[in-house]
């Protein structure tokens, strides 16, 4: 009868719910709104394919000391070296996506090495230590940091029933600093356009052409993309991502951009001619923006061989070094926070686009004011701020400490301590000031001799600031003055060296160039020999006032992970 079927029903159901085999009233909702199971979003009721457990947990830690990988480039030549440390990343998922999928990736340390020939940085890219290093890292563990350089965690939740994602994801990046010069540069991006050519000749992309193609392209089809675009926008669950939480946090970015050196002739021997090409053109400021695949180019193997040309040459070579070299810039770089957003790839892409591309601008006014053609008018401020701050907040400290001590010798103290670092700030920084503008003008200087080999003899001298071992007044005076001594004795001999060496090559005509450029050289390298004296005798003020600050230029103390 049909009572009995009602029974016999009620009862069959009790017992596949005893034993798991269907699902609760609970259980089913919960299935029905995330559109898993056997209640779909359809509404139709279609023969289960999956199991009606909650899922499989699966989760996975992963700890690294450290990776180190070689850049050689085709010539072969190491270009730098990348090292990553203290490396963990954690992963936990299920199997069914009822709950919350976890990514966590942490990375201690991270750190590039420039390994081209003289150069003027050892290490490329690092974190910035600032005032929370401790020296003891150093000798303890190296390449380490108390905190962590980076933080990535990402946490996606469980699979709704419309398909869209929602994820929340949080990065945390701390300070860095990024110290180059343009010859690395170029190399470095001409080792990245070689591994995209081999890709795309790995791929069967042979037919791939770049903007310096002399190809023509056929016109698209523009109804037709359109068309595609819009019928893959239609498909809302894989391109809509809902963002429960994104943060970004603000990080600060230390650079400083340096001239290239010159390489002597083993040098050039070992790196080969391609390379040796790319010194030179950056030296001379032969370079071409916007042309080619690169965003960068140079121009190699360019002579001067009129007057108009030489003029041309001197003034870009002087304008490049006064745009591309500066010392400490610092760029401030504003977090990120997104609460409840609906987006899709393009669209957050876009938009973390735009926001950083805003925040770069709004760092243009710094980043001109680092520039050590103008004497870095920023680092000088900063200096005199930060003197002027401990001229404050010392004496304030030492009066708190007398009140808890009953003691007024804190007074006394904290005065004395923030009137010597508002005066080493001060001095320190008009000396480090000054002594660029008389380094960028002896640099400019040694362009208007028309003497390359002189130039890059004095290119080869390496700078007091750039020596391992801390200088002082009394180094920076002794290496002044012999560049002063060096600079007379270069303009005295090339009186007499310059018309022999032009005769022999040229006869008459290199005879009467090399008297011009002996008398040139004559006025001008005492000049510059002077001119490097009084930068030296700078630099080693500097450094005597800022040796009495146990904190000071925490960034000197670079070490590559392994020297070239």
């Amino acid at each position: 009868s049909r009572h009995e079927r009602v029974l016999t029903a009620a009862s069959e159901t009790s017992r596949l719910l005893n034993t798991g085999r269907i699902l609760n009233e609970s259980a089913a909702t919960r299935e029905a709104f995330f559109g898993i199971g056997g209640c779909k979003s359809s509404g139709q009721y279609e023969q289960r394919k999956c199991s009606y457990g909650v899922g499989d947990e699966f989760s996975c830690k992963l700890v690294f000391s450290g990776f180190i990988f070689s850049i050689i480039d085709s010539s072969p030549s190491e270009l730098a070296v990348l090292s990553l440390h203290d490396i963990e990343a954690f992963a936990s998922w299920n199997t069914l996506g009822k709950d919350y999928a976890k990514t966590k990736l942490t990375v201690g340390w991270i750190q590039l090495d420039n390994h081209c020939p003289n150069a003027p940085y050892p290490v490329a890219f690092s974190p910035s230590r600032g005032k929370n290093f401790d020296g003891n890292d150093i000798h303890g563990k190296p390449f380490s940091l108390k905190i962590p350089f980076l933080e990535v965690q990402v946490d996606v939740a469980p699979r709704h029933r419309t398909g869209i994602r929602v994820l929340s994801a949080a990065v945390i990046m701390r300070n860095l600093s990024i110290f180059l010069d343009l010859a690395f540069i170029m190399r470095v991006q001409r080792f990245l356009l070689g591994v995209q050519d081999n890709l795309i000749g790995a791929i069967g992309g042979t037919n791939w052409n770049f903007i310096d193609s002399q190809e023509v392209w056929e016109h698209p089809d523009i109804e037709g993309l359109i068309r595609q675009k819009i019928a893959r926008g239609k498909d809302i669950g894989m391109k809509t991502i809902f963002i429960q939480r994104l943060s970004i946090m603000p990080c600060s970015v230390r650079l400083s951009v340096a001239p290239v050196r010159t390489l002597t002739k083993y040098q050039e021997q070992f790196e080969g001619k391609e390379s040796s090409a790319i010194h030179a053109a950056v030296r001379k400021g032969d370079l071409l923006v916007g042309e080619g695949s690169g965003v960068i180019g140079v121009k190699l193997g360019s002579k001067n061989r009129t007057a108009l040309a030489v003029v041309r040459g001197m003034m870009k070579s002087i304008l490049v070094d006064a745009l591309l070299r500066c010392d400490g810039a610092s760029l401030n770089f504003e977090g990120v926070a997104l609460w409840n957003h609906l987006s899709n790839k393009e669209q957050l892409t876009t938009y973390l686009g735009a926001h950083y591309l805003a925040s770069l601008i709004s760092n243009v006014p710094a980043l001109l004011g680092s520039l050590a053609a103008f004497g870095n008018p920023v680092g000088l401020i900063r200096d005199l701020g930060d003197g002027m701050s401990d001229f404050v907040n010392e004496p304030m400290k030492g009066f708190k400490k007398s009140i808890q001590e009953m003691d007024p010798s804190f007074v006394m103290s904290g005065v004395a301590r923030g009137t010597g670092s508002l005066a080493r700030h001060t001095l320190g920084g008009v000396a480090d000031s000054a002594a660029m503008l008389t380094e960028t003008a002896a640099k400019n200087m040694a362009v208007l001799t028309l003497d390359r080999k002189y130039a890059q003899r004095r290119d080869r001298v390496m700078r007091l600031k750039n020596n391992r071992t801390r200088a002082d007044f009394v180094g920076g005076f002794e290496s002044g003055l012999l560049k002063l001594v060096h600079g007379i004795l270069e303009g005295v001999t090339g009186v007499v060296s310059k018309p022999i060496r032009g005769a022999e090559r040229n006869g008459v005509e290199g005879f009467a160039k090399g008297v011009g450029k002996g008398l040139l050289g004559l006025l001008v390298k005492p000049v510059i020999g002077a001119t490097d004296a009084i930068t030296d005798t700078l630099i080693g003020v500097k450094e005597s006032v800022d040796g009495m600050n146990p904190q000071h230029d925490i960034e000197t103390l670079q070490t590559q992970v392994r020297p070239r």
